[in-house]
């Protein structure tokens, strides 16, 4: 299963690719920024994708909307990773397309299940 995870802390993307590269089922790609991620979405296809909400420009929801508009990401399962918790923030998010929202912080030894049941 290939999954995008993007995070602008360094730290964080560390300890999910410490948590995630020792399982066998996900092939996971990092990105750092939203540019970064709107350049992988056009060479790669994700079957899901966890996008950080509050990123400098262009941010999560940004990510979220070219990813819903690129017909070749259609299928993917998209979380939105946040400190957002309230409802409006859930149904905005849902609003845009995103499929389920993962509030932060979460642990990272726990993803690789999250991200299997999600897919």
């Amino acid at each position: 299963m290939k999954v995008l995870f993007v995070d602008d802390e360094a730290d964080i993307r560390e300890l999910i690719e410490i948590a995630i590269m020792i399982e066998d089922d996900i092939e996971a790609t990092f990105a750092g920024s939203g540019s970064e991620a709107l350049a992988l979405l056009e060479t790669q296809v994700f079957d899901v994708m966890l996008l950080d909400v509050m990123m400098p420009p262009p941010d999560g929801l940004h990510v979220l909307r070219a990813a819903r508009a690129n017909p070749d990401q259609d299928t993917a399962k998209i979380v939105m990773c946040t400190a957002r918790t309230s409802p409006e923030s859930e149904a905005e998010f849902r609003g845009l397309g995103a499929d389920h929202v993962l509030h932060k912080p979460f642990k990272p030894l726990k993803l690789a299940d999250y991200i299997r049941s999600i897919a």
